[in-house]
Formats: structure tokens, C-alpha cells, sequence
């Protein structure tokens, strides 16, 4: 019976983890940020915000910036 619980657990943690990254794709790219920088918010080119990340356009980096004016209200200028 103990090993069973410990194999539903564990199914339901993988299960909750392919549903959250799904949903949310780009959450890969923020922990990896963290992991550099210890900013989310930081591309791959240092602290500079405003400049895009590898791998994404000028114009998807605007475009996502503006769905978040309060992070990069400088950048937005």
C-alpha cells in the first residue's frame, strides 16, 4: 500500500508539471534567468531588460513588453 501512494505522488507531480509548463512555456526561460542573474526579469545579455532575449524578435520582445508596463516602463519610452 506505501508504495502505491508514493507512485500515485509521484505520477501527479509529473502530470502537474507537464500541465504547468504547457500553459506556461516561457516559465522555463524565467527560471533559467533566475539561475543567471538572479533576476527573472534579466536577459542573456546581462541586466539590460530592454534588450531581447536569444532566440526572440525586436518586435515579439516589444510585444511582450507592453503586456507588462510596470517592469518595463523604461523600455517603453
Amino acid at each position: 500500500m506505501g508504495k502505491k501512494i508514493f507512485l500515485y505522488i509521484g505520477i501527479t507531480i509529473v502530470i502537474l508539471g507537464l500541465v504547468i509548463f504547457t500553459f506556461f512555456p516561457n516559465m522555463i526561460y524565467a527560471i533559467k534567468a533566475i539561475g543567471k542573474t538572479g533576476n527573472a526579469f534579466a536577459s542573456d545579455s546581462g541586466d539590460d531588460i530592454c534588450s531581447p532575449p536569444a532566440g526572440t524578435s525586436e518586435e515579439e520582445w516589444k510585444e511582450h513588453m507592453s503586456h507588462h508596463p510596470n517592469i518595463y516602463k523604461e523600455c517603453l519610452n
